[in-house]
């Protein structure tokens, strides 16, 4: 490629009737001048499109980057949403055994006062029933005639008196 420098230093041989000098140099001149403006622009686009190619490039690795990144950000979230829905099953499951260790407990507990409020109604029903029957003695001996009296007080002495107060 021809240079400014190489259409201002070109020389012509000249002839007999040749070219005017002065109309070829002044065209030369113009030239020259529009030739150094275009190789000048040339040169300073050549520079453009390798800063643009850089950058471009640059902003590739950049997306690139960033997608990676979005890979990785999605991978951490399903992860902890796995994590987390693993961990809610566990709580729950803890939950349900806890519950249901309570609920056996309650059970227990249950039929343990149960079995206790039955044997208390039974003492209560032998109390009763011996109280009864030291009752009713007592109202036989005020019912009865005195010389029975006598006799009954005689014969249930030893008895009585070895228990003065009516227990069991």
């Amino acid at each position: 490629m021809l240079t400014p420098l190489d259409i201002q230093k070109k020389e012509f041989h000249r002839r007999l009737r040749g070219y005017s000098e002065a109309e070829v140099d002044e065209f030369l001149d113009q030239v020259l001048e529009d030739y150094e403006l275009l190789y000048r622009q040339n040169a300073s686009l050549k520079d453009e499109v390798g800063r643009l190619r850089a950058e471009t490039e640059r902003y590739a690795n950049l997306e690139e980057t960033l997608k990676n990144t979005l890979v990785l950000a999605q991978k951490a979230a399903d992860a902890t949403r796995t994590n987390a829905e693993k961990e809610a099953e566990l709580i729950i499951s803890q939950a349900r055994s806890e519950a249901q260790a309570l609920a056996e407990e309650g059970r227990r507990r249950l039929k343990e006062l149960e079995e206790e409020y039955s044997r208390l109604q039974s003492e209560v029903a032998a109390y009763k029933a011996q109280t009864r029957a030291l009752l009713l003695g007592a109202v036989a001996l005020l019912d009865a005639p005195a010389e029975e009296k006598g006799e009954a007080e005689a014969d249930g002495a030893g008895e009585t008196g070895a228990q003065p107060d009516g227990g069991s």
